[in-house]
């Protein structure tokens, strides 16, 4: 992935998002991480609790520098919800394609925002495919992933890296990402590789993608070898309410997530929705730490990571959640 998005910077460090980078300490020992310093890059401090904030944020800036009045993404819930929150904020109209059969959707708080939620008989990538097409039709702004329009999201996951550096001084050795669409993960590539290339940072940490084992196109390209998306068939995935922000037959960010992934001498690693859930609830007992079962993938993912490979510097796992970190 080429650094070619100078002229999308100013927007998003405008609008930029900082969230913090948590210490792990007791979950550490208990999952083998000592004398390792892990971090969580959480990301559920952002306005509506997700990550999605940054990318939804910046798409909004850019149809309010584009006179655009109406913007419209497909969801599984918490772009929705971000798209509709920031976009009430500029004083813009949304219009969100949501699949009737998602249990996670949301989309009470989309309406409260002030959203027009369209239903989809389908899956989730029929809904990006549907307001992808009302976009065209009607001449709304499309923030879907897998557009034109993604170079505003890769640049907007850029700052999660920049943040990383910021804190640490340095890259971490490995940074391990929730994957489903595969584009925060080809963002926060975007981030390391200009701060190498700019001398902020003296490498670029290893990559690392947690999923879902029940279907995800990145993660089965991976499997096979391959540097290329391959294709996967709507049967060779299994949806659950814990797997729907992982879940994917077709990655919108393959391509680029893969390329970040090899670039980096990365790995892909698959869980169960049972490992999910577990993670999640030992972030919560051990760390005070709010994190969705889906996002947790990534702490899982380092300790895989760990359990094969020698590590040369702290390890950071990006994390998202929908409430506030706990006080103590």
């Amino acid at each position: 992935m080429e650094d070619d998005s100078s002229s999308k910077r100013p927007v998003v460090k405008l609008l930029g998002l900082q969230t913090p980078l948590l210490r792990l300490r007791s979950l550490g020992k208990v999952l083998g991480f000592d004398g390792i310093p892990v971090y969580l890059k959480y990301e559920g401090v952002n306005p509506t609790g997700t990550h999605k904030d940054r990318a939804a944020r910046a798409h909004v800036a850019r149809a309010v520098e584009l006179g655009m009045d109406t913007i419209t993404v497909g969801t599984c819930g918490n772009y929705g919800v971000a798209i509709s929150y920031f976009a009430r904020q500029a004083g813009l109209r949304s219009v969100v394609f949501v699949p009737k059969s998602y249990e996670n959707s949301r989309v009470e708080e989309m309406k409260r925002y002030g959203a027009r939620v369209v239903f989809v008989d389908g899956s989730y990538e029929e809904a990006v495919e549907l307001s992808s097409r009302a976009a065209r039709a009607n001449g709304w702004y499309d923030a879907n992933p897998g557009t034109p329009s993604d170079e505003v999201s890769f640049e907007a996951y850029s700052a999660i890296a920049g943040e990383i550096v910021s804190e640490l001084g340095d890259a971490p050795y490995a940074v391990a990402v929730p994957v489903g669409n595969g584009t925060t993960l080809a963002g926060i590539y975007l981030g390391f590789l200009r701060a190498y290339r700019e001398g902020e940072a003296t490498r670029i940490p290893r990559l690392i993608a947690g999923t879902t084992a029940l279907g995800n196109q990145i993660a089965a390209s991976w499997r096979r070898g391959s540097v290329e998306p391959v294709t996967m068939s709507w049967s060779k995935v299994k949806e659950t309410p814990v797997n729907e922000p992982l879940v994917a037959y077709k990655s919108l960010s393959a391509a680029e997530a893969l390329e970040a992934l090899v670039a980096t001498k990365g790995r892909v690693y698959e869980f169960s929705d049972e490992e999910l859930v577990e993670m999640a609830m030992l972030l919560r007992v051990f760390e005070r730490v709010s994190s969705l079962p889906a996002s947790a993938s990534s702490v899982l993912a380092l300790k895989s990571f760990l359990s094969l490979e020698e590590v040369d510097g702290p390890l950071v796992a990006v994390i998202t959640g929908r409430w506030r970190r706990i006080k103590h």
